[in-house]
C-alpha cells in the first residue's frame, strides 16, 4: 500500500510539475536565438574532415586541437571513449562502407548543443544514408557525439 501512495504522490507532482512547465512556457518569449559560439562551424568541419580520412595516423594528430581529452561518441553500437578507441571505431566504419565519405548540413546551435544532419555514402550517391550528430563543447573542442541514424 505504501508503495502505491507514494507512485501515486510520485505521478501527481511530476504532473503538476509539467502542468506549471507547459504553462511557464507559453509565456515565454520565443523570439529569442542564441548565436552559436564563433568558430563552431569550422570545429564540425574538422570534425567530418577527420571521420572522412582514412588514415588513421593522421587522424590521430587531429584529435587534440578538435577534441576535449575526455571525449566520447556514442552510438547505437556502443560507447567510444578516448582518442584511441574513437579511432579504431572511424576505421571500423570506414572499413565497413569502403569509399563512404560524410557530406554534412550547416550547425543547428541551441543553448549548448549542437546539432548536424548528414549524408554517408559514396561520392556518386553521398546521401544514401541520412542520420544526425548531437555534440557538445567545451572550451572550444568537442566533448561529445550522439549519432543517430535515420531509418
Amino acid at each position: 500500500m505504501k508503495k502505491v501512495f507514494t507512485q501515486s504522490l510520485l505521478l501527481a507532482a511530476l504532473l503538476a510539475g509539467s502542468h506549471n512547465v507547459l504553462a511557464e512556457n507559453t509565456t515565454m518569449n520565443i523570439t529569442t536565438a542564441q548565436l552559436a559560439p564563433a568558430g563552431l562551424q569550422q570545429l564540425i568541419d574538422r570534425h567530418f574532415a577527420i571521420w572522412n580520412n582514412t588514415d588513421a595516423v593522421e587522424r590521430e594528430k587531429a584529435f587534440a586541437a578538435v577534441y576535449s581529452s575526455d571525449f566520447f561518441v556514442a552510438d547505437y553500437n556502443g560507447l567510444n571513449a578516448g582518442a584511441d578507441r574513437v579511432n579504431t571505431a572511424i576505421s571500423k566504419v570506414q572499413s565497413q562502407h569502403p569509399g563512404f565519405i560524410f557530406t554534412p548540413a550547416a550547425i543547428e546551435w541551441n543553448h549548448g548543443i549542437a546539432r548536424v544532419t548528414w549524408g554517408y555514402g559514396p561520392k556518386d550517391n553521398p546521401y544514401l544514408v541520412r542520420g544526425e550528430d548531437v555534440f557538445t563543447v567545451s572550451e572550444g573542442r568537442l566533448s561529445s557525439a550522439r549519432v543517430f541514424l535515420n531509418k
